[in-house]
């Protein structure tokens, strides 16, 4: 399994608002555009790259199409996979693989990703990280949406917004709740 963190966001970006978060996470040096190529890569279900420009993944990501891998870039020969996913009635998830990276690059994805779920706060449901990679997608959805504990491992961390902490009462049980005083709280457990 290899490291990664999740975010949890309400609504369904329309490409507008995933061109406001790639722009965001440009700014970080995380990139849809491949920074030789000129276009972006989704990735097919075998793995495969599939050059498109960067303009036709905004908006299929916008249409809400279904399940998408894209490549975000931090060189031309560094990328991190992003999957993008639709779960519950109306939640996107943004899940950034990290395995492979360096400490260094591993950090830089991590802190733009924290940059940007501050700058979209108000519809931050959380940020979940697993170092481990040991968590499966369904006990995280479980986790973050329903306020139910995994059986098995559970994820390193998750970033909940502070104002929602009373929702999640069996999810705190437990747990090492840090305010980090940024509208976000993290949840850990022993």
């Amino acid at each position: 399994m290899e490291t990664y963190l999740s975010w949890y966001r309400e609504g369904r970006m329309d490409e507008s608002e995933f061109r406001s978060v790639t722009d965001h996470l440009a700014q970080s040096g995380l990139t849809v555009e491949h920074p030789m190529l000129g276009c972006g890569m989704l990735l097919d279900v075998v793995g495969e790259q599939v050059k498109l420009p960067v303009g036709r993944i905004l908006e299929l990501v916008g249409l809400s199409v279904g399940p998408l891998c894209i490549q975000f870039w931090l060189s031309a020969d560094t990328d991190v996979v992003c999957d993008v996913r639709y779960v519950a009635p109306d939640t996107q998830v943004l899940t950034f693989a990290l395995g492979g990276l360096t400490e260094s690059e591993r950090e830089q994805a991590i802190n733009a990703v924290q940059r940007l779920i501050q700058r979209e706060l108000d519809r931050t449901v959380a940020l979940l990280v697993d170092l481990g990679g040991e968590t499966a997608d369904e006990d995280d959805d479980a986790l973050v949406l329903y306020g139910r504990l995994p059986m098995g491992p559970r994820p390193d961390r998750v970033q909940f917004r502070t104002d929602r902490l009373s929702t999640i009462p069996a999810v705190l049980a437990g747990a090492e709740v840090t305010d980090l005083g940024n509208g976000l709280s993290t949840v850990r457990w022993q």
